[in-house]
């Protein structure tokens, strides 16, 4: 299948295939870029989870309203354009959708980068319309793309969540837990909190038996707590969660156990899709969404554009140089590839230390 793309059911996203995908001339002011790679996650099929909600299903139009086009973050390349400044053969790095191309509408073109003014996109988060040429990025290292693809998103989200705990001053709590702690913005968020703690406040994760072992090993966190334990978790300390796994039960059982110990309950994802219809009336505060482009916006404007790249990247450079201590990348080819994939992540059957990239 030379064009295609994965398409999801809206209702169900348990339900996919990749469909063959015709393509249609450019327009004036119009670039394809051909997609080479990109990087399939947890935090993908927390996209597909909350694709109504938040509106992940509006980036890419699927071929049918029932069916959405998975956002992922990949690198491709100009294969035809039709706009001055945008030449065809430059590497771009970005928010395309699980496919084999991506027609856009450059705006705003520097360059570092340029934004996609297709119509349908302008009320989206600006975060997710903004494309990196690679070419006049100082931050690119063509031999760093697996871990760009797979860690620089996640990484992202976890740096602006502990730069929310800190300016929080983690709401008043000495223990943060982090449930999904396997989970690679997980992993970025306690190495963040590891390289600059917070005063008195101790990391800990909350995880399953099977990668409890997987979780220790990492060195990021003073504890590691099972999710059948939560009923011997501490109490009577000031505590907050940090939810990645957006599983109803365990909210329930950390809130019942805490109490009005719990000061804060901030829901990042889903990978914990099946079981994420959030638990009603508990106990202690309610649980917060914590959306990573309206906190970067925020951070740009506080830090100015230099200053907000300058203090990621520090902290994004030294996680990405040790990211092959705990993760093993994976390459597969191919739509077909593609929906394995998928369906692994969605039965929860993919590894937390593989990074998994496809080449369309």
């Amino acid at each position: 299948m030379e064009n295609w793309a994965l398409e999801i059911a809206r209702a169900d996203i348990r339900l996919a295939e990749c469909v063959a995908v015709k393509p249609r001339n450019l327009t004036q002011g119009e670039a394809r870029l051909k997609i080479d790679s990109f990087a399939l996650t947890a935090n993908n099929i927390t996209y597909a989870a909350f694709g109504d909600i938040m509106r992940y299903w509006d980036f890419f139009p699927a071929s049918e309203a029932s069916k959405g086009r998975l956002p992922v973050w990949g690198f491709a390349e100009v294969s035809e354009s039709r706009h001055p400044d945008l030449p065809v053969g430059d590497r771009i790095y970005g928010y395309f959708p699980a496919a084999s191309e991506l027609i856009v509408s450059p705006a705003k073109v520097t360059a570092a980068g340029f934004t996609d003014a297709s119509e349908h996109r302008s009320a989206l988060p600006p975060a997710y319309n903004r494309y990196i040429r690679c070419a006049g990025d100082a931050g690119y290292d063509p031999a760093l793309e697996a871990e760009q693809v797979v860690l620089q998103p996640l990484f992202l989200t976890g740096w602006l969540l502990a730069r929310y705990l800190r300016e929080e001053g983690a709401f008043g709590a000495s223990r943060v837990y982090l449930t999904s702690a396997s989970s690679k913005t997980a992993i970025g968020m306690a190495q963040c909190l590891r390289d600059e703690p917070l005063d008195g406040v101790k990391v800990c994760a909350l995880t399953s038996s099977g990668s409890s072992e997987f979780v220790a090993g990492l060195g990021l966190y003073d504890e590691v707590h099972l999710y059948s334990d939560i009923d011997r978790l501490p109490a009577g300390r000031p505590s907050m969660m940090v939810d990645f796994a957006g599983d109803a039960t365990v909210n329930r059982d950390v809130h019942s156990r805490l109490g009005d110990q719990l000061k804060a309950n901030i829901r990042v994802g889903g990978a914990h899709w099946e079981h994420s219809t959030p638990a009603q009336n508990l106990p202690g505060p309610k649980p917060v969404f914590f959306f990573a482009p309206d906190h970067m916006e925020k951070a740009r404007e506080a830090l100015g554009p230099g200053g907000f790249q300058a203090a990621y990247s520090k902290d994004w450079s030294a996680f990405a140089a040790s990211a092959r201590n705990w993760l093993t990348f994976h390459e597969f080819r191919g739509a077909r590839a593609c929906l394995d994939i998928y369906n692994k992540l969605i039965a929860g059957d993919a590894l937390a230390r593989d990074g998994l990239t496809i080449r369309p």
